[in-house]
């Protein structure tokens, strides 16, 4: 079954990670971010002049657009990583994976929890909470065990939010998207999706190949771009106008891939595209049919992306970085050779 991509990857690339960071510096475009220690972070987003990153027990908040960052306190004792932050009306919904939700409505001084009805899952599965987005009132979970989830943030509890995924061993999620009210779920390996909209009963499973099953494509992640939807798989990049079939592939060239993230910042789309190498941080200016490589970054892990104004931000395994995306520059020749090791023949 499909793991939870930030425990996998640190299971399975720690000791990688280590060798390469050690011997591999930071490129000169990227900067820590100097009010977040050094440390494994999990997700960065933003909305607004709002933006929050997420470690393991607890999360940075900055109000101002990232001028200046503040560490919460501890969401909860235990916690081996809050995957997932959104903020609405004042309140931070923090998802951690194994512990469930928690709330703070003073900016991360003080949390409390969010659970309830949040009960059923094997091993209690239902708290392992690999993303969380927010659609109108209404908070979705998806679980690292125990598919979706939704809560009404008006009123009510927790409500297992959909039949199908157990049945088709997606029930281990990876994330959750919205798109206007569409959504969408990454689910299992068998290089499936599945979406839904208001009304719907249930969701619909969406081939990626259109039609036939993909035993071991993976999901990692996928965003909508206003008009494209892009899901980021192990295997390369999928791209749909209505978020289900028919769906085109995008070969980037690199090979088998450990994790994809994307941020916007319209009209372009940011991703990164990591391997057990090296992340290339990529952009596109037609809606991820094409891509330039705006970077690759030796030794690092990207576990998420967000843009505020010109500066994109990326949550890595050794902190917050930020880097001017102003002028988006065209790829460097040198970087060619890097990736021609990598490149499959086009499918």
């Amino acid at each position: 079954m499909k793991t939870h991509p930030v425990r996998s990857f640190v299971v399975a690339l720690s000791i990688t990670a280590v060798v390469v960071f050690a011997a591999v510096p930071a490129s000169a475009q990227w900067t820590p971010v100097p009010d977040v220690p050094e440390r494994i972070l999990y997700s960065v987003w933003a909305n607004g002049d709002t933006l929050i990153a997420t470690a393991d027990s607890v999360l940075y908040v900055s109000t101002n657009g990232g001028s200046s960052w503040k560490e919460s306190q501890t969401v909860v004792t235990g916690s081996h990583a809050v995957s997932a932050a959104r903020m609405q009306n004042g309140r931070i919904y923090a998802g951690t994976f194994g512990q469930g939700v928690f709330v703070s409505d003073d900016f991360g001084d003080t949390w409390a929890g969010f659970n309830q009805g949040l009960v059923g899952g094997f091993q209690d599965s239902q708290l392992k909470i690999a993303d969380l987005v927010i659609s109108g009132n209404k908070l979705h979970a998806a679980t690292g065990g125990d598919g979706a989830w939704r809560r009404d943030l008006s009123a009510g509890t927790w409500n297992s939010f959909g039949d199908i995924f157990e049945p088709n061993q997606a029930a281990n999620m990876s994330s959750i998207t919205v798109g206007g009210t569409h959504l969408l779920a990454c689910a299992s390996t068998n290089g499936t999706v599945y979406y839904r909209d208001p009304g719907d009963s249930d969701w619909t499973e969406s081939l990626l190949k259109n039609i036939v099953l993909s035993p071991g494509t993976g999901p990692f992640s996928a965003i909508f771009t206003g008009s494209q939807w892009l899901v980021g798989t192990n295997t390369g990049l999928y791209r749909s106008a209505q978020g289900q079939s028919p769906w085109t592939f995008v070969n980037m060239g690199l090979g088998p891939q450990v994790n994809v993230v994307f941020a916007t910042r319209s009209p372009d789309v940011f991703a990164s595209f990591g391997t057990s190498l090296f992340a290339n941080i990529e952009f596109s200016h037609d809606d991820g049919a094409t891509w330039e490589v705006l970077e690759t970054l030796g030794g690092v892990f990207v576990f998420g992306l967000a843009t505020h104004g010109n500066t994109l931000y990326a949550a890595r395994l050794d902190g917050l970085w930020q880097r001017s995306i102003a002028t988006v520059a065209a790829k460097p020749a040198s970087l060619g050779s890097i990736k021609a090791l990598y490149r499959k023949p086009a499918r």
